[in-house]
């Protein structure tokens, strides 16, 4: 082989080697970001999937009313808006609806520190 022919070899081996590297730096970049937009992409539907979660419980509560089992007032009222109704204790009211003739009500809030609205 003659030395013109030996020095072309050598330099295309060479750019080869180098293309190789490069390529193989290349992909491993490729790589690293597929995997990391996999991440985010994982990482974005779950917190998609949180916030629908949390919706919904949002919506449920708010299409309930809560009321004591004995407020024909409240469960009249909830039953023609259309809600749903959450019977619950008076300590877990935020309000209590009370008569203003009826004092033992109107005592109760007082000793639970309840707000109160007075009914008809």
């Amino acid at each position: 082989m003659s030395p013109r022919g030996m020095i072309g070899s050598v330099t295309l081996g060479m750019v080869l080697s180098i293309s190789s590297v490069h390529a193989a730096d290349l992909f491993d970049g490729l790589m690293d970001r597929a995997t990391e937009s996999a991440k985010r992409k994982a990482q974005d539907r779950l917190n998609q999937r949180m916030d629908q979660t949390i919706d919904k419980a949002i919506n449920k509560s708010s299409d309930a009313m809560k009321c004591l089992a004995t407020d024909t007032g409240c469960l009249k009222r909830a039953k023609q808006a259309g809600k749903k109704v959450e019977i619950v204790e008076e300590a877990e009211l935020d309000v209590l609806r009370c008569a203003a003739t009826d004092t033992d009500c109107l005592k109760r809030a007082k000793a639970l520190g309840k707000k109160v609205e007075i009914t008809d």
